[in-house]
C-alpha cells in the first residue's frame, strides 16, 4: 500500500545514546501527519565501546537524498512522494518511499528500508 504525501521537514539526527536517524515528517492527502524513519544509520563497535557509522547507513542516506532529488535534507520539505507502508488508518507503518513516476522519468523509482538493510545491514 502506499499513501500520497507532502514532505513537511526532513532531518538527520543523534539522539538517545547518541544513534545518528533521520526524520520525514510528512502530511497525507487524507489530512494526517506522521514521521518516516527513526532508523538508526548507525551501529555498536563492541571493540571501540561507541557507535560507528556504517555503509548501511550512508546507503540508506544516499537513496533518501537520490529518491528526493535533493541535496541535503532541509531541501526535501515540500516535495511530493509516495510513502509505501503496511496497514490502514492509524495503524500504517511506513516501509520505504517513492518519487512520483512524473518526477523520475515515469521509473517506479524507490527505497525500501528493509531492502537497503538486507543488502548493506
Amino acid at each position: 500500500m502506499k499513501k500520497l504525501a507532502k514532505i513537511r521537514s526532513a532531518s538527520l539526527e543523534i539522539k538517545e545514546r547518541g544513534m545518528l536517524n533521520f526524520w520525514i515528517h510528512v502530511d497525507y492527502e487524507d489530512g494526517f501527519s506522521q514521521g518516516v524513519g527513526g532508523i538508526a544509520l548507525d551501529g555498536w563497535d563492541t571493540e571501540k565501546q561507541c557507535r560507528v557509522g556504517t555503509a548501511y547507513g550512508c546507503e540508506m542516506i544516499r537513496q533518501l537524498l537520490l529518491i528526493t532529488n535533493t541535496n541535503d535534507f532541509a531541501e526535501m520539505k515540500g516535495k511530493i512522494i509516495w510513502v509505501i507502508g503496511e496497514g490502514d488508518g492509524l495503524s500504517f507503518r511506513p516501509t520505504g518511499i517513492q518519487a512520483l513516476r512524473v518526477d523520475c522519468g515515469k521509473k517506479d523509482v524507490k527505497v525500501v528500508f528493509d531492502d537497503v538493510l538486507a543488502e548493506f545491514g
